[in-house]
């Protein structure tokens, strides 16, 4: 048969060829989320996603809505309330096919929003009238869409392996169900109070999914990409440490979430992609979801996946995304209009089902859990999937206790589960992911690994950082690579102004003032060996790989403090770096941290010279020994 109704004018595309795409999608959902059934309760889910896919743009057969595909003029009314009420040819219980109705009805807009200057609730109501003259508009184009649904049962048997045949084949438009009054009003009717956790889930699923195979059907992505080989495949190390080895016994760590605790640059990423791989499933679809709190450490974490993994599979999602891959694929020498066109495809991959591994921060997983605008595609997407948590160290009080309830529901209800991990994770903190999330496997270097590492020596030094200027001016003088790391932007800015005329080498200064684009231009200067000072805020704790010979900085809270000791030595290529910390807080500092925490930190450290890693372990202990301070339980 020759199919007449559009669904899209440019590039034209019939309504027919549309529905195989969208089927062509579903079939590839459903080989990664196999396990979505079980989790929302309803055996034959798919089967309803199926006809919600196939009907939901039923409505644009209306002659006024074929009209304005043809002449680029607005119609004036949705689609998707005309091609839900097709769910009256189906022979479910009105439980299911409510259901299939709201994820059609919804997949443009939310209800609230469908519900103004739509509703057919009253009679009276030009909402009623509206949809009473679109429904006949549908009458010239009825038999066509009737000779479609004969098609169900050989498409359904093609795509979701199954030969469906409930269903009616309808006489006219009077035989369609009023959407509103048949789902939206009975959902809008008990939504706030007697919606249990299954339903929700299938509404939650429904709606998702339905709108991440429209989606990218749309955009003429028909296959899911995902991991071809096992993981360390990709992961060529010669050896590997116990924390790898140890993730990497799949009978061992296969569905079991769990703490991993290892010094920075021991290798965590690696060894969490291991635990990944050992919790895959047989076709190696699971979504993979890596947590960073900045977006310099997943810009960082990023390119490192990309070079394992390639392009394909590795998504990107922060409010700069746009931004950094630009400029990453500029590096690549793309020309400015290929970076930006190759950039915006990107990003808008990274934002559906698409990608296997998704680099996100705390803050796109919490839009999910709080119900922003399409969050049900973005919980449906991690049905199932594997999270890993990282640098859990630089989470204040208020963000842990998010993360703590976010994470209750990925796993309890979604089936998600969880690896989290950090170079200092205190015990009270272990303690709170253990009892509220249920997380109990503890993953750790061992003890005498531990002990070898010993990178640097403590120097504290009782006075505040402005008056250690001409002790510092020393260490340039002898030609020694110098990082300064101060609690402010006005302090830095000061101590750089003495000190820069007294480097032999290149000077810089990085805090989080500078504009973007000059801030990551200085950023991209700092592997040079010639810049002999680096003068910074709290910016040089995250992600910067860097390695100077001593460090001088403000007292900070002790896992911070962990953090500015990474940037010298970092590598061991010295036999030990001393680290001189100012003890003597300003009133500026107890702006920004606890006096509390700085006086435990500083009564710890005044226990150590030469440090190591075990050593770190057991200060974070004692530094944390209460856990969160009295106002930051509050918080809690």
């Amino acid at each position: 048969m020759r199919w007449k109704i559009l669904a899209k004018a440019e590039p034209e595309k019939t309504l027919y060829e549309h529905i195989l795409d969208v089927l062509k999608v579903l079939s590839e959902m459903m080989k990664i989320y196999s396990d979505v059934p079980r989790l929302c309760g309803e055996a034959d889910f798919w089967d309803y996603v199926f006809y919600a896919l196939f009907f939901h743009d039923f409505g644009k057969s209306a002659i006024g809505f074929q009209e304005a595909l043809r002449t680029g003029r607005r119609w004036g009314y949705r689609h998707e309330i005309i091609s839900a009420g097709f769910v009256s040819c189906l022979e479910y219980e009105d439980r299911i096919k409510r259901l299939i109705a709201l994820g059609i009805a919804s997949h443009h807009k939310e209800l609230d929003e469908l519900k103004k200057g739509y509703s057919t609730i009253s009679q009276n109501s030009p909402g009623y009238e509206r949809y009473i003259n679109a429904l006949r508009e549908v009458g010239e184009n009825f038999d066509e869409l009737v000779e479609m649904m004969k098609l169900i049962p050989e498409l359904s048997q093609e795509f979701i392996g199954k030969r469906l045949i409930n269903f009616n084949l309808p006489s006219s438009v009077d035989d369609l169900v009023d959407v509103f009054r048949f789902a939206i009003k009975p959902y809008e009717d008990i939504k706030d109070s007697e919606i249990d956790r299954l339903t929700w889930l299938r509404l939650v699923f429904m709606r998702g999914f339905v709108l991440g195979c429209d989606y990218l059907a749309s955009s003429n992505n028909f296959e899911i990409p995902r991991l071809g080989a096992e993981i360390s495949r990709f992961i060529k190390f010669e050896k590997l440490n116990d924390i790898q080895l140890k993730l990497r016994r799949a009978d061992e760590v296969r569905g079991k979430d769990i703490i991993l605790v290892a010094p920075t640059g021991y290798g965590k990423t690696e060894a969490s992609l291991f635990w990944v791989e050992s919790n895959q499933d047989d076709v190696m679809a699971k979504r993979v979801f890596y947590i960073l709190p900045f977006t310099a450490s997943i810009n960082d974490m990023f390119k490192r996946f990309v070079q394992y993994f390639g392009g394909e599979l590795v998504g990107i999602k922060h409010y700069r995304a746009g931004y950094f891959l630009y400029k990453f694929f500029r590096d690549r020498e793309y020309t400015p209009e290929e970076a930006k066109k190759i950039a915006s495809a990107f990003v808008d991959l990274s934002k559906k089902i698409y990608k296997q591994f998704k680099l996100i921060t705390y803050l796109q997983l919490l839009k999910g859990i709080f119900g922003v605008d399409g969050f049900e595609m973005e919980l449906s997407e991690m049905a199932g999937g594997l999270v890993v948590l990282d640098e859990v160290h630089s989470y204040n009080a208020k963000i842990i206790a998010l993360l703590v309830e976010a994470l209750k529901i990925l796993k309890n209800q979604f089936g998600v589960k969880v690896l989290i991990m950090s170079a200092t994770f205190p015990k009270f903190l272990r303690e709170i992911f253990e009892t509220e999330v249920g997380i109990k496997e503890l993953v750790n270097v061992d003890e005498s690994e531990l002990r070898k590492i010993s990178r640097h020596r403590i120097n504290l030094i009782d006075d505040n950082i402005l008056n250690g200027v001409d002790l510092i001016k020393n260490f340039l003088v002898k030609g020694l690579r110098v990082l300064v790391v101060c609690n402010t932007v006005k302090r830095a800015q000061d101590v750089y102004t003495v000190l820069s005329e007294y480097a032999r080498g290149k000077s810089k200064l990085v805090h989080s003032r500078f504009a973007l684009v000059d801030r990551e231009r200085i950023e991209g200067t700092l592997k040079d060996e010639n810049v002999q000072l680096l003068v910074g805020t709290q910016a040089i704790e995250v992600s910067l790989d860097i390695d100077f010979d001593v460090l001088f900085t403000d007292v900070a809270p002790v896992d911070r403090l962990i953090q500015r000791f990474g940037r010298v030595n970092r590598r061991g290529r010295m036999d030990c770096a001393d680290v001189y910390i100012f003890n003597e807080y300003l009133d500026e500092d107890l702006k920004i941290y606890e006096k509390e925490i700085l006086e435990r930190t500083i009564a710890g450290l005044g226990k150590v010279k030469r440090i190591n890693e075990f050593d770190i372990l057991n200060l974070i202990e004692d530094v944390y020994s209460e856990g969160f301070t009295e106002k930051q339980k509050k918080i809690f």
